[in-house]
């Protein structure tokens, strides 16, 4: 039964997160950046339920953006995909429950995710400019993405208690 609330709360969040960030949070006038929340979401199930969970919901986000977003086959997949696992791994491993530890964790997983899009994507077709790219892409969206990644963590963190889902996380300390 677990694996079914489990499977439910990753076909709840991923298209729910895709649409926020697609969807509706881009129409908001004044907003500077659109946050991840994919990438939040990805990052926060694979820290709560380890590297399978991780994998699949970082497979089925990579997927949906390749799909609906065009592109080259499989440029989002695979860094989702890792992220999602490296993430259940270091959960694994890892017993914090600090939220800025999360947030360290988020910021690392940025710090990969826009790396690779920046080289694979613009790097490649000689575009050098990594400081304003960093500025006017990066910081924005982080910040945005922090907020969502607190909120989208503690949603499901929220559901898994109550569901008595097995997490690899006890009550998070806010320090």
């Amino acid at each position: 039964m677990n694996n079914v609330k489990r499977f439910l709360v990753i076909i709840i969040t991923i298209p729910l997160s895709y649409v926020l960030q697609m969807l509706v949070l881009p129409r908001i006038p004044h907003l500077v950046a659109v946050p991840n929340l994919l990438l939040a979401s990805v990052i926060s199930l694979g820290f709560l339920y380890g590297r399978t969970v991780g994998l699949v919901s970082g497979v089925i986000s990579g997927l949906l953006l390749d799909l609906v977003g065009g592109g080259t086959p499989g440029f989002y997949t695979l860094i989702f995909s890792l992220l999602g696992y490296a993430d259940g791994y270091l959960s694994e491993k890892m017993e914090s429950e600090i939220v800025l530890v999360l947030i360290a964790l988020l910021l690392v997983n940025m710090i990969a995710f826009h790396l690779y899009v920046f080289v694979f994507a613009f790097l490649i077709g000689k575009h050098f400019s990594f400081l304003p790219y960093l500025k006017t892409v990066f910081l924005p969206e982080f910040i945005l993405t922090v907020l969502g990644f607190l909120l989208i963590y503690g949603i499901l963190l929220f559901f898994s208690k109550r569901w008595d889902l097995k997490v690899n996380k006890g009550d998070v300390k806010i320090v």
